[in-house]
């Protein structure tokens, strides 16, 4: 991921395919988020994986709150 991160920072467009939800909002500035092969959405990983978002595509109740050391959104499945 640092290798894309300086990629991206020089420039360069990167497409990376990720199934880690909380590695797409930690390290994405975009995201798309897709439901058999439709996209859902597409923006800033905070305002594609919402937990609304999320509950919809994967039929999984979560939480999404910011975490405590980054401020990042993270992602919690309920049970």
């Amino acid at each position: 991921m640092r290798v894309a991160r300086q990629k991206a920072d020089a420039g360069a467009t990167v497409a990376i395919v990720l199934h880690d939800l909380n590695a797409a909002l930690a390290h994405a500035d975009r995201v798309t988020l897709l439901s058999q092969g439709r996209v859902v959405s597409s923006g800033t990983a905070a305002e594609v994986l919402t937990a609304a978002a999320i509950e919809e595509v994967y039929g999984q109740p979560v939480d999404v709150f910011p975490h405590p050391g980054t401020g990042v959104p993270l992602i919690v499945p309920r049970r």
